[in-house]
């Protein structure tokens, strides 16, 4: 038998591998490349046991923020900053409509159908932990199936802002869930205030920063790695002073794919050469395509199930999360000429990141809370189940969409 480091390196390359020609497939046929991830990490862990889940659970917060970090800065670099003002808006109600109505119907199959005998806050953490799509999935999605250039727009925001809705009343659920006190509304609206403007306003900086700085280096060797590194850096200082880090990669992203365009809004002079160069773009997105591949694949080896009530469970609860995302998108798109791509954006519901490491956390608390002890499995493999069941239904959804809309 080949040792671990031989078989690491193996299992990497063969990763790799299957990543570019599931790519390679999507391309050519539509059929999106997340679900045969999956697949492919179902197979070398529960099935043939090749990777011990137990032994890589630990990298889930680190494998899944440097994905959500450099997929962000992928897709914000192929946003139109002018597409980016005139959508938000709508992208926040889809946003906003689409996590309440989520949580309240998660919540609600919870409550009276999953744990009943449990207090009702724990049901309320479920809602507020499968809420909203995941920027990963949506991201990589909407920048590549051939929908209008306004509905990628949409998505890829609605979805950067519901990572955030998810993770902040998560935290504050957990919070009065832990210290047995209710937190006021006035306290939750400063949380999320503050986690969008701190994470904007410093993607906007050092963007601008960057954009400044390339200038002089862009000639330099190594320049197009110290850009990787000055957004990792944004990333962290903008969660470090309490904002999203997620919403600072992707301006972070939109600064850089929009030189031009910045330029001529503040009114500077535009440099003879554009330092955002085609070069740049498609190192950054190879990194991007280097961390999707295996975050997915890493989605698949953790799944740990073997009560098939939480296989079934999880289904529904995405059949039922289907229907609440299609009200949503459809309240989202009133008079607008995103109505023809409503099917689209519907079944673009897929939860991945935020889920992932929010059901994990009630681990953390497993000795001073019981009921999380007895409830962390259940939110885990829930979670799993949900993200495998939203990739299948987005999997399947738009392929078939896209060939109906062709006929």
């Amino acid at each position: 038998m080949a040792d671990p480091v031989t078989l690491a390196l193996t299992l990497g390359g063969l990763i790799i591998v299957i990543g570019f020609l599931s790519n390679y497939l999507f391309e050519r046929t539509g059929f999106p490349d997340v679900l045969l991830l999956i697949v492919l990490g179902l197979l070398l862990g529960p099935v043939t046991r090749l990777v011990d889940a137990a032994s890589i659970m630990g990298l889930a917060p680190y494998l899944a923020a440097l994905a959500l970090v450099f997929i962000l800065l992928d897709g914000g670099m192929a946003m139109n900053i002018y597409r980016v003002f005139s959508e938000s808006p709508r992208a926040a109600i889809l946003a906003v409509s689409g996590f309440v109505m989520s949580a309240i119907v998660t919540t609600l199959f919870m409550m009276f159908i999953v744990i009943p005998n449990v207090p009702p806050l724990y049901s309320v953490l479920c809602g507020t932990i499968f809420g909203g799509s995941s920027s990963i999935v949506v991201v990589s999605l909407a920048s590549r199936i051939k929908v209008s250039e306004k509905c990628s727009t949409v998505l890829s925001l609605e979805s950067a802002l519901a990572d955030i809705l998810c993770i902040v009343f998560s935290l504050v659920v957990m919070e009065i869930i832990l210290k047995g006190t209710a937190v006021d509304l006035t306290t939750i609206g400063r949380s999320i205030a503050s986690r969008f403007s701190t994470g904007i306003v410093l993607g906007v900086i050092f963007g601008f920063i960057w954009l400044s700085a390339l200038k002089r280096i862009a000639k330099a060797s190594y320049a197009y790695m110290l850009t990787l590194a000055v957004v990792l850096l944004a990333y962290a200082f903008s969660e470090f002073l309490g904002g999203s880090g997620s919403l600072c990669s992707l301006l972070f992203g939109i600064m850089l794919g929009n030189e031009k365009e910045i330029y001529r809004i503040l009114r500077m002079e535009r440099p003879s050469n554009l330092v955002i160069d085609v070069g740049l773009k498609r190192f950054e997105s190879e990194i991007a395509f280097l961390l999707k591949t295996f975050f997915f694949v890493y989605i698949g080896l953790i799944v740990t199930i073997s009560d098939f009530a939480i296989v079934i469970a999880g289904i529904i609860l995405s059949l039922i999360l289907l229907l609440v995302r299609s009200g949503a998108v459809k309240l989202a798109t009133i008079r607008s000429e995103l109505v023809k791509e409503q099917p689209i954006m519907s079944v673009m519901l897929t939860r991945g990141l935020a889920a992932a490491v929010l059901a994990t956390l009630p681990m953390q608390y497993a000795i001073e809370n019981p009921i999380f002890a007895e409830l962390t499995p259940l939110y885990i493999n829930l979670a799993v189940i949900i993200i495998l069941a939203t990739a299948i239904i987005a999997t399947v959804g738009i392929p078939l969409l896209k060939r109906r809309g062709e006929k």
